[in-house]
């Protein structure tokens, strides 16, 4: 990470930005933090493509798209505003080295480290086509190494260049090494072009070369589409298909499911990474955060984390508006909350301070939807929230959860959770809570500790957490 140079913003919408990662022929990449704190990649669309029309709502069009792809192996679209004066866009941010750099410092990469890079990507490509969208610029330096797996990033961008003012029919956009035949010949492209440049990155990760060589774009292109690859430096364990996703006919090569089932491997990708590209990984200097500005973290064991709390200038029309959204309809907002007890009586299960001061299940208060899908890669979206149906360790005091939805706020912060036991636990789920928290408040009963209030409804069928300092924004 460079740091910022004269002339860079210091401010992106909400962002803060503190270092460069990179740039390319959209624009330049930054290191920020939100407003709240949490690492990001923002990308600030060059001033000429900001200035044309055509650029402007392809970019829109496809950032949309781009925001609904999910999935383990992908960087999250997080932000976006292709109105501003320039353009721009926010990832999740991953700590991690690109495969081209991993390659260029240490050369190629073990086989094993090759399957599991392969099978990762091919699950994020999965994820992307499902969203009607197509990569176009998968290469080494589009794919980022962390600790946990790969990931693709700069998906649903690059259609936004094809289709600028200043861009001709039947011009190629891409990287010449690795597009595909029909890309390098200026055709409509579909999934099956990724899984091209799939088996090229495949087999530049596992030799250090791509497969149709260096040199001329002119050059490269014609063999792309004329000539064989040269894989012979392939691990045979991964030849036939990388071989198999550089077929020459698009209809010839395999989908991204096949490519996933031949690299999957029953280790999955714990400690995937060789030595050397781990110590790349863990030597990467963020720049601390929160911003000034932000809101500082309450401590729990401070005085006034023990006193009642309320929202800063909450409106009681707006709290009624959220108390309807979701599952929180279920719950009518307390008349007075009642301080939550010190810890110590040790639930079965989380205890009190435990299931609320930290987040919930691993995933802390403010969490990004990236960051709790990382956590919970089969959650599924419906109704506007996030679901996850696992037994896990989620038990609200003792009573075993059945789903838990999980809310976010329009800053994308995770901001409460809704905890719904299976249909014979229902009645025991306030009795635990009162005997872990104290006596109920009416038929609605609500405890808080600093920002965070837990709340039961007497015979209802769920229980929320809600971090109150996360819900207003």
């Amino acid at each position: 990470m460079e740091p910022l140079e004269s002339g860079d913003p210091e401010q992106v919408g909400d962002y803060r930005l503190l270092g460069r990662l990179g740039g390319g022929g959209m624009g330049q990449v930054y290191f920020g933090r939100s407003a709240g704190g949490r690492p990001v990649a923002v990308k600030l669309v060059r001033p000429e493509y900001g200035a044309d029309r055509q650029f402007r709502r392809r970019f829109a069009v496809e950032v949309e798209a781009a925001r609904r792809v999910g999935g383990f192996f992908t960087a999250q679209v997080v932000d976006a505003d292709p109105d501003a004066e320039r353009p721009w866009l926010v990832t999740a941010y991953v700590p991690g080295p690109s495969l081209r750099a991993a390659v260029l410092e240490h050369g190629p990469l073990p086989a094993s480290t090759v399957r599991t890079l392969g099978a990762g990507l091919a699950e994020g490509l999965a994820a992307i086509h499902e969203c009607g969208l197509v990569h176009r610029d998968l290469k080494p330096g589009n794919v980022i190494l962390a600790a946990d797996g790969p990931r693709v990033i700069d998906f649903g961008i690059a259609r936004a260049l094809e289709v600028t003012s200043g861009t001709t029919t039947g011009a190629v956009f891409g990287t010449p090494a690795y597009m595909s035949p029909e890309q390098a010949r200026g055709e409509e492209v579909g999934p099956a072009s990724d899984v091209f440049s799939l088996g090229a990155v495949l087999a530049y990760a596992a030799t250090g070369s791509p497969p149709f060589g260096d040199g001329m774009p002119t050059a490269v292109v014609y063999r792309i589409v004329q000539e064989r690859p040269d894989l012979k430096d392939v691990p045979p364990e991964l030849a036939e298909v990388v071989e198999a996703c550089l077929t020459k006919d698009p209809a010839g090569r395999p989908e991204v499911a096949d490519v996933l089932a031949a690299c999957a491997s029953p280790g999955g990708g714990e400690g995937w990474l060789p030595a050397p590209v781990d110590a790349m990984v863990t030597a990467i200097d963020v720049p601390a955060g929160p911003p000034e500005d932000a809101e500082p973290t309450e401590r729990l064991d401070s005085p006034e984390a023990d006193a009642p709390s309320d929202p800063p200038g909450a409106d009681p029309a707006e709290a009624e508006a959220r108390a309807g959204r979701g599952l929180g309809r279920l719950f009518r907002r307390r008349r007075a909350a009642i301080p939550l007890p010190a810890a110590g009586s040790g639930a079965r299960g989380y205890s009190a301070r435990e299931a609320i001061a930290e987040g919930w299940n691993g995933v802390p208060w403010g969490s990004s939807v990236a960051d709790f899908k990382a956590r919970f890669p089969e959650a599924s979206f419906h109704n506007g929230e996030w679901w996850w149906t696992g037994q896990g360790p989620e038990k609200f005091f003792g009573v075993q959860t059945h789903i838990t939805q999980y809310s976010f706020n329009k800053r994308d912060q995770l901001c409460m959770v809704a905890l719904i036991p299976s249909t014979e636990d229902r009645d025991k789920l306030a009795v635990a809570a009162i005997n872990e928290l104290g006596a109920p408040d009416d038929s609605s009963t609500s405890w808080t500790i600093g920002k965070v209030e837990v709340a039961v409804k007497i015979a209802g069928i769920a229980a929320t957490v809600t971090h109150l300092g996360f819900v207003d924004q």
